[in-house]
């Protein structure tokens, strides 16, 4: 008699792309796939023995995307996009749109073909980063970004 426990197909770590307007897709090497997560919110209705609990407002958890920084320096993507940020900060007739970017987060199976893809909407730079400093290593320098997002969706 066969038990109802069959092996199943999952998922696996092996290929993605990072979609981000004027970025090189093949510089990515990791990133962190969107998290939701909704405030719990408490109250105690009269005459109640415990708590009743419900959904509060969402939250969307930041993401952080590691790349290759290309040795001739022509990969600006991301100081550029900072700059568009610094712009809307100071004032000098932008707008947060004009910054805010829509991200594809693409699973692929191991022949290629997409399996799931996340829209990001509303992305911007929250922090930039680089590698330490290490005379005598060998590996390549990686950039870290964090970004904000407003919301995801999937399947766009």
């Amino acid at each position: 008699m066969i038990s109802g426990n069959m092996p199943k197909s999952l998922f696996q770590n092996w290929q993605f792309a990072i979609e981000v307007n004027g970025f090189d897709v093949a510089l990515f090497r990791k990133g962190t796939e969107p998290k939701t997560e909704f405030e719990e919110v408490a109250f105690a209705p009269a005459g109640s023995m415990f708590d009743q609990k419900v959904a509060g407002r969402v939250k969307f958890d930041d993401i952080t995307l590691e790349k290759g920084v290309m040795q001739d320096g022509s990969d600006t993507a991301a100081v550029e996009w900072i700059r568009h940020q610094v712009d809307v900060n100071e004032v000098t007739g932008w707008l947060p749109d004009e910054y805010m970017r829509d991200i594809d987060i693409v699973r692929y199976d191991r022949s290629g073909r997409e399996m799931r893809r996340w829209t990001l909407h509303g992305a911007w730079v929250k922090v930039l980063e680089y590698d330490d400093l290490e005379g005598g290593s060998s590996e390549n320098t990686i950039e870290k970004l964090t970004l904000c997002y407003q919301y995801w969706t999937e399947g766009d």
